[in-house]
């Protein structure tokens, strides 16, 4: 019986979370892409694409 309200209880998370990726994946395109225009014209693109290279290093060889 745990197990049936245990896999409903995953599947219901997961067709919610699936039915919200559209809009999440909307909205961060929208914020990234007036960050971007806000960088560039400030003159601030190249600093800023150094730093999350830095971090993204950083995520990467923290995995090896």
């Amino acid at each position: 019986m745990f197990t049936l309200i245990a896999l409903a209880i995953g599947c219901l998370s997961l067709f919610l979370m699936l039915g919200g990726l559209r809009m999440v994946a909307t909205d961060t395109f929208e914020i990234l892409s007036k960050m971007t225009v806000r960088a560039r014209n400030d003159g601030e693109l190249v600093p800023r694409l150094a730093f999350v290279m830095l971090w993204g290093m950083i995520f990467v060889l923290s995995y090896f």
